[in-house]
């Protein structure tokens, strides 16, 4: 008998600007009286030294595990997603949490490169971040519907813009 694998269920998802700040934080249930603030904090230093200790900014933290539950690192230029888990990562899980990545990266680039500590300037990112934890209908016919092509979120037929990412189908077109 072979054992068979659980799927990874991401539980909690950090996006923190390289400054520290916490831009979002999402999770699917009660952190039980977790600071976001301070994880993020700490998240951040943690990246500071992991820099500093293995050479001059070449080196990024990219992957927690811990007992039961594992952190998954997505780097951008400016900003960080960190996503816990729980399970094994597979590479569905990877994707999902890299498009995400560029979604934001693309819908905020100018927050991104220019940010002015207006928290306002992000408002939208926290839907993009929830997103992660929308679990993903298997068997689905693939065409009851589209696939954003920036964030992998469903659209409309109809429809041009995702509503998760913003992203307008017809700028490329």
């Amino acid at each position: 008998m072979g054992v068979t694998e659980v799927s990874p269920q991401i539980e909690q998802a950090f996006l923190i600007h390289n400054s520290g700040c916490l831009i979002t934080y999402a999770c699917v249930k009660d952190a039980g009286g977790q600071d976001s603030d301070i994880v993020a904090g700490m998240l951040t230093a943690i990246q500071s030294f992991v820099k500093e200790a293995f050479g001059a900014g070449q080196w990024s933290l990219k992957r927690l595990e811990f007992e039961d539950r594992n952190m998954i690192i997505e780097l951008g230029d400016h900003l960080y997603l960190a996503a816990i888990y729980s399970g094994k990562a597979d590479a569905k899980m990877q994707s999902r949490i890299e498009n995400t990545m560029n979604a934001i990266k693309e819908r905020y680039w100018l927050q991104c490169k220019e940010w002015t500590g207006d928290m306002s300037e992000w408002e939208g990112c926290n839907e993009m971040v929830m997103a992660l934890f929308a679990a993903e209908a298997e068997g689905d016919p693939e065409d009851a519907g589209r696939k954003c092509e920036l964030c992998g979120g469903h659209m409309d037929e109809t429809d041009n813009i995702c509503p998760t990412c913003g992203y307008d189908a017809t700028m490329y077109q």
